[in-house]
């Protein structure tokens, strides 16, 4: 038994859970990198090709929204991530919880009162308080912007950056010349 109650054999499923999370956050970032690749291809290719800047720009914008989407991903991802190092480190949160704002509600709880159940944790998760003194309507924009250190990212910002700056060239190239 752990310090909470729970049998090493339910920590190790927790984290077998949250770590399914993490994987399929990966998958989703990488199949957002491999179907972005073949839509720029095509746009930026045709624009060249037909001297078409509004196809580029189309390409342009499609960079912009894959990038967000991958970054949405990341961002999730460190976020279970946390998650999962909370759980591991054996910090409070509720057995079975895949909810990644456990870890800032348990680093804001006193030690002698993380010991609530499962069923409490969904009871509160369910009410108004979503974040740390934010409703719901608060949250929404923080819950899609992701975090300054993924825009950052070596993951975000070379791979799209170029394909940016490769569009960028191109538009100015098709409208110019």
């Amino acid at each position: 038994m752990t310090d909470n109650g729970a049998s090493r054999e339910d920590l190790h499923k927790h984290l077998d859970f949250i770590q399914a999370v993490v994987t399929r956050m990966s998958a989703a970032s990488t199949s957002t990198k491999s179907w972005l690749l073949p839509v720029v291809t095509a746009t930026y290719g045709y624009g060249m090709t037909q001297n078409a800047w509004s196809v580029i720009a189309l390409g342009l914008g499609s960079v912009l929204l894959f990038m967000f989407l991958d970054m949405h991903y990341l961002d999730r991802e460190k976020a279970y991530r946390a998650l999962y190092d909370a759980v591991a480190r054996n910090k409070g949160i509720p057995l079975f919880s895949l909810d990644p704002r456990e870890v800032a509600r348990c680093e804001q709880t006193p030690e002698g009162e993380r010991d609530i159940t499962p069923d409490e944790a969904e009871d509160a998760a369910v009410g108004q308080q979503v974040g740390v003194g934010k409703t719901k309507k608060e949250s929404f924009p923080s819950d899609w912007i992701p975090d300054p250190s993924v825009w950052k990212s070596w993951s975000i910002t070379p791979f799209y950056g170029s394909l940016l700056v490769v569009g960028a060239i191109l538009l100015l190239r098709v409208c110019l010349g």
